[in-house]
C-alpha cells in the first residue's frame, strides 16, 4: 500500500519549496519518513484517538491556570500557528490549556491538542518566543512524529489496542504517553529522534514564518532555554535537543524563512 503525504499536499507549492530548502537532512527527513509509516499497526484515526485520551488524561490530573489573560495569549498564537502548519484538523478544533505549573515545559498531541506550562510562559520574553515553542510542538503533530515511534517499538499493538473503552476506563500507561510527547511529567523520557527535531524545528520555523512570528526569535528563545537549564535542564529539555548545535541548524535555516515572515509581516 503507498502511503499518501496529506501533510505535504495540504502545503502550498511556495512552502513547500521554502521547507525543502532548509537543509539537505531535512529534505532526507520529512516525506520519507511516512514511508516508514506504511508498515505500522497505528492509523491516524487510533493516533488521534490515543492523543485525546492522553489530553484528558492530563487535563483530570493537572490544574488549569486561571488566568484568563494567560489563556487568551497562547489561544492567539495558536490561531495563527495552527493555520498556518496546513493541518487537517482547523483551529477552532483544537483544543488549548495552560496548565498551572512552574515547570518549563509545552507538548501537542495528535488529534489537534496543545498544552503549555504557566513556567514556560514565564521563562519566554516576546509572543515570537512562546510561538517558536507552539510550532515546534504542532510540527511534530504535522509530521505524525507520535505514529513513527509508536509504529517502531514493540508496543504498537498494544498502542493500537488501547483505543477504546478500556483505555478510557484505566487510562494510558506512561510508555504511551512518552511515545506521543507527553510523558515528561509522569517520569518517562522518550527523546525524538535527531531527524524528528530537526524536521519538527524547521516546519515549526516556516509555520512561524508564515504567521508573521519572527523566526529569529527561536535562536534568543533557546539560548535562554539553556540558560535556565544550569546544572538540571528544564523538563523541555529532556526530550529536546539543545546547545549550541541546535542554535547553529536554526541559525543556517534563517536565510531560508526571513523573507516569508516579512512578506507575512507586511
Amino acid at each position: 500500500m503507498r502511503f499518501h503525504c496529506s501533510r505535504c499536499a495540504s502545503l502550498s507549492r511556495r512552502r513547500m519549496l521554502g521547507v525543502a530548502g532548509l537543509g539537505g537532512a531535512f529534505a532526507l527527513s520529512g516525506c520519507s519518513a511516512y514511508n516508514e509509516l506504511a508498515a505500522s499497526t497505528v492509523t491516524p484515526a487510533q493516533e488521534a484517538e490515543l492523543g485525546a485520551q492522553a489530553f484528558q488524561q492530563i487535563k483530570s490530573e493537572t490544574p488549569q491556570l486561571r488566568d484568563a489573560s494567560a489563556q487568551e495569549r497562547v489561544q492567539a498564537i495558536a490561531s495563527r500557528i495552527i493555520p498556518a502548519s496546513g493541518s487537517d484538523i482547523p483551529y477552532p478544533e483544537w483544543e488549548v490549556v495552560v496548565f498551572d505549573s512552574d515547570e518549563i515545559n509545552a507538548f501537542a498531541l495528535p488529534g489537534g491538542h496543545i498544552g503549555v506550562y504557566r513556567g514556560i510562559l514565564e521563562l519566554a520574553e516576546s509572543d515570537d518566543e512562546v510561538a517558536t515553542v507552539m510550532g515546534h510542538e504542532v510540527g511534530h503533530v504535522t509530521a505524525r512524529h507520535a505514529a513513527q515511534r509508536i509504529g517502531t517499538t514493540q508496543i504498537a499493538e498494544l498502542g493500537a489496542g488501547l483505543v477504546g473503552v478500556g483505555a478510557q476506563a484505566y487510562g494510558l500507561p506512561p510508555q504511551i504517553l512518552g511515545l506521543l510527547g507527553a510523558g515528561v511529567q509522569y517520569g518517562v523520557i522518550l527523546p525524538y529522534t535527531r531527524n524528528q527535531e530537526l524536521e519538527a524545528d524547521a516546519l515549526g520555523l516556516h509555520y512561524m514564518a508564515e504567521a508573521a512570528y519572527n523566526p529569529q526569535a527561536a535562536v534568543s528563545f533557546w539560548q535562554s532555554m539553556a540558560a535556565a537549564g544550569g546544572g538540571s535542564p528544564p523538563a523541555f529539555l529532556s526530550t529536546h535537543p539543545s546547545g549550541d548545535q541546535r542554535i547553529d541548524q536554526i541559525q543556517e535555516m534563517l536565510p531560508e524563512v526571513m523573507p516569508v515572515y516579512r512578506e507575512a509581516a507586511g
